[in-house]
């Protein structure tokens, strides 16, 4: 049953953690990678759980050091260098789970 079900203080402060900037950059390309041909910024802005002025700055950020790109058509794709930092980020996270 689901009202038998009790949270030790340590899950219920853990619920309410503010993201780390990894995993906020780690949302941001998870969010991106699962699309064939890109994302809009709304689209980021909600799937990443961001507001307008965070996702600006992240996306600034990622484009400017080469792990996003902006198409013609205005979509943001992930690069090759992009791939490679969201799979090292995903190792990390694993590591620190076990």
């Amino acid at each position: 049953m689901l009202g038998s079900i009790l949270l030790s203080p340590f899950q219920v402060i853990r619920a309410f953690k503010y993201r780390d900037r990894a995993e906020i950059i780690n949302d941001i390309l998870k969010t991106i990678r699962e699309s064939r041909w890109g994302r809009k910024k709304t689209q980021i802005m909600q799937t990443a759980n961001l507001n307008y002025i965070q996702m600006n700055k992240y996306l600034r950020y990622l484009i400017s050091h080469g792990f996003l790109q902006v198409t013609d058509k205005g979509n943001i794709t992930i690069t090759e260098k992009g791939t490679r930092f969201l799979q090292f980020l995903e190792v990390q996270r694993v590591q620190v789970i076990a």
